[in-house]
């Protein structure tokens, strides 16, 4: 998902952490330190990944 977001924002794999992704792809969900919990998380993250289309200034004008 790093890499995901690393392509998809046009950033370099380094500079990649969850703290540095835009809020509306993080999951909403209280991070419980559950396994299920955390897999629910981590699945909403990798949905939101893909339906992203990277952020705005990147995009070409419609």
């Amino acid at each position: 998902m790093k890499t995901l977001y690393a392509t998809k924002a046009a950033l370099p794999l380094r500079a990649v952490a969850k703290g540095t992704m835009p809020r509306e792809l993080l999951s909403r969900r209280r991070h419980t330190h559950h396994a299920l919990d955390d897999a629910v998380e981590q699945a909403e993250l990798l949905a939101n990944l893909m339906a992203w289309q990277g952020p705005a200034s990147a995009r070409p004008p419609e």
